[in-house]
């Protein structure tokens, strides 16, 4: 797994990596590096080191990594097995318990391997989870030890800013990776 530098906003890059490592695909894979692929797909540089990926950068990067191992797994005589889909861009959630409903039926569908999500409170953050039961088990791209959010429970999961403690994710920022 990758991990983010103490001083960087680059948890979009490293989320996009374990995404793809959950989904069986090596970052080396293409001969070049899926974390350089992603990087260079923005232009937002130096700001991106300290401010972070947006959403749309976020879509962007995803966008030239699925060209590129499309590309490298067509060159491999190989079905490329990957899709990307954002299922809540249209129509979020507007409740934690709305949120908790709809996760449990697009990661209940037998082709979902994992997920990235845009985590709005109690820092902005893009971390890759799978969905096990009632938590989400993040892979997190901050050093061992440095995050307590290794296993998120469904119930701590909230879309609208309340109470300080409050876990505030922005379901639109939902990104689903699922076997062809």
């Amino acid at each position: 797994m990758a991990w983010q530098g103490s001083l960087d906003g680059l948890c979009g890059p490293y989320a996009i990596v374990n995404a793809y490592h959950l989904c069986g695909i090596d970052e080396d894979w293409l001969g070049k590096d899926i974390f350089k692929i992603t990087c260079s797909a923005i232009d937002d540089w130096p700001k991106t080191l300290w401010k972070g990926t947006t959403f749309e950068q976020i879509r962007t990067m995803l966008r030239v990594c699925q060209k590129a191992l499309k590309k490298a797994y067509k060159e491999a005589d190989c079905e490329y097995p990957i899709e990307i889909e954002y299922p809540f861009r249209r129509n979020p959630p507007s409740s934690g318990k709305q949120l908790r409903k709809r996760l449990h039926q697009v990661f209940s569908r037998d082709d979902v391997i994992c997920g990235i999500v845009g985590m709005e409170k109690p820092a902005a953050h893009w971390f890759s989870f799978v969905k096990h039961k009632e938590a989400l088990i993040v892979f997190d791209s901050s050093p061992p030890g440095d995050s307590e959010m290794r296993r998120i429970g469904l119930d701590d999961l909230h879309v609208r800013r309340g109470r300080k403690k409050e876990l505030v994710l922005n379901p639109r920022e939902l990104i689903v990776f699922r076997e062809k």
